[in-house]
């Protein structure tokens, strides 16, 4: 059984998509309830990539963000 590796190229594709879909969320929808889900959505998008990139480096300030 061969392992892959996940790269950081595939956090930032993750984290791309679910901030898009954040986007979309927030442009389409006009409760609010629902746009202030799709805000979250973006802010763990963005908590991701901070993460992922904090780990890269091997910084822990992402992860303490």
């Amino acid at each position: 059984m061969v392992l892959q590796e996940i790269s950081i190229n595939h956090y930032i594709i993750l984290s791309a998509v679910l901030f898009v879909i954040g986007v979309a969320g927030v442009l389409m929808r006009r409760n609010a309830i629902i746009i202030f889900m799709c805000i979250e959505l973006m802010l763990n998008a963005v908590n991701l990539l901070l993460t992922a990139f904090s780990a890269q480096h091997g910084n822990l300030d992402g992860q303490v963000l």
